[in-house]
């Protein structure tokens, strides 16, 4: 009984060693692949994302021809709107901020699923170039580790300037100058800064509210109404 016993333990000891080594291995897989392509994307522009394919072929969203337009290109002033909504110590952390993180998990905790959120522009330009937008646990921890890898291949203008140009801004709309020519028919260099305000109001709901729309729902307007007041 001893003697099977003890093989037994053996085998459970052997199967728990390779489970992890296999998981070890899948993780250094996956840090190589994103710390490639984020070192890769010092130099290019992704020429597509998951976030885009997802949109595409699940959601079945339309493709707007994409504009790249280089970070000093776009307004300061609009730039400096977005870090204001979206994260106002942008250039001061590590690709986190803690205290916000533990009050959006309390908050999930009462609403007994994932409602809030806490992501930085470094936590949302994770899942915009590298994941996708679901909500779940694994996304958010493969986010976390995306998010250690850019900010130490990436530097921050580029980060800010890649999150510029590609983050979400409506159905197959990716990028603030292709939002821009979307809405207004202009670039986000001669668009008005109150236009600028609505356009980057709707970031936090950009699939169901558009600059036309905004009004609609309330916490995009009090954004709207932050940015009237402080920009």
């Amino acid at each position: 009984m001893g003697a099977k016993g003890s093989k037994k333990g053996k085998k459970q000891r052997s199967w728990l060693v390779r489970l992890l080594r296999f998981v070890f291995f899948a993780h250094c897989v996956f840090w190589g692949i994103i710390a490639f392509f984020s070192l890769l994307y010092n130099f290019i522009n992704p020429p597509i994302t998951p976030l885009m394919l997802q949109r595409y072929l699940i959601n079945g969203f339309d493709w707007q021809k994409r504009q790249f337009i280089e970070l000093e290109h776009i307004p300061s002033s609009t730039v400096n709107m977005v870090i204001g909504v979206e994260d106002a110590n942008y250039y001061k952390h590590f690709g986190f901020e803690f205290g916000e993180i533990k009050k959006a998990r309390e908050r999930n905790k009462k609403a007994g699923k994932i409602r809030f959120g806490a992501s930085t522009i470094s936590n949302q330009l994770a899942r915009t170039i590298f994941l996708n937008t679901e909500r779940n646990y694994l996304r958010k921890y493969l986010e976390a580790q995306v998010t250690i890898i850019m900010e130490i291949t990436l530097s921050k203008r580029r980060m800010l300037e890649l999150y510029m140009n590609y983050v979400e801004w409506g159905k197959g709309i990716y990028g603030i100058e292709t939002a821009s020519l979307h809405y207004y028919g202009r670039s986000c260099k001669r668009i008005s800064r109150d236009q600028s305000r609505k356009l980057v109001s709707i970031l936090s709901s950009p699939i169901r509210y558009s600059p036309q729309t905004y009004h609609l729902s309330p916490s995009v307007r009090q954004r709207y109404n932050m940015l009237v007041r402080y920009y």
